[in-house]
């Protein structure tokens, strides 16, 4: 029942998404908007700042948290994706738009895309994705954290 649940609240999200920006041409921050409960606005690397005070925070994956990769010379304005699945401690699925390389590709969504930890101290503060039907992962990707749905709590 909560997977039916989630499926429509998903479906719904995405039904909202102004016809301005359409599906083939779709940023990493209005598609993680319109899949979460997460409203936030700017680039983005920025998500991970703003949402201190409004969200809980954390440096592990949960089902549905918003990873934030930071901006680098390869990602100015950062990226951010959806965790969709835990496959193991160093491991997850994504669902994300804007990743994939080139002018036929931007603004794409990609769906279920392994992400694997790379970090020394296993943190997930250094990430590697998987290449779109291709066995190979891309290159190290600084991630600042994981948003997750609910308020911060103010205790």
């Amino acid at each position: 029942m909560k997977r039916e649940v989630a499926a429509i609240a998903i479906a719904t999200a995405l039904l909202t998404i102004p016809a301005a920006v359409p599906a083939s041409a779709m940023e990493c921050v209005a598609y993680a908007k319109a899949i979460t409960k997460i409203n936030l606005r700017g680039d983005a690397w920025k998500w991970w700042d703003s949402a201190s005070g409004e969200y809980s925070r954390g440096h592990k994956p949960h089902m549905g948290a918003v990873m934030v990769f930071d901006r680098t010379k390869h990602m100015r304005h950062g990226h951010v994706a959806v965790v969709v699945d835990l496959i193991s401690n160093r491991e997850v699925l994504v669902d994300q738009a804007n990743w994939a390389a080139g002018k036929k590709n931007k603004g794409k969504v990609s769906t279920a895309v392994s992400v694997v930890d790379v970090s020394e101290n296993n943190d997930w503060s250094k990430v590697r994705v998987r290449w779109k039907d291709s066995p190979d992962y891309g290159r190290d990707n600084p991630v600042r954290g994981f948003i997750y749905s609910t308020p911060e709590s103010r205790g």
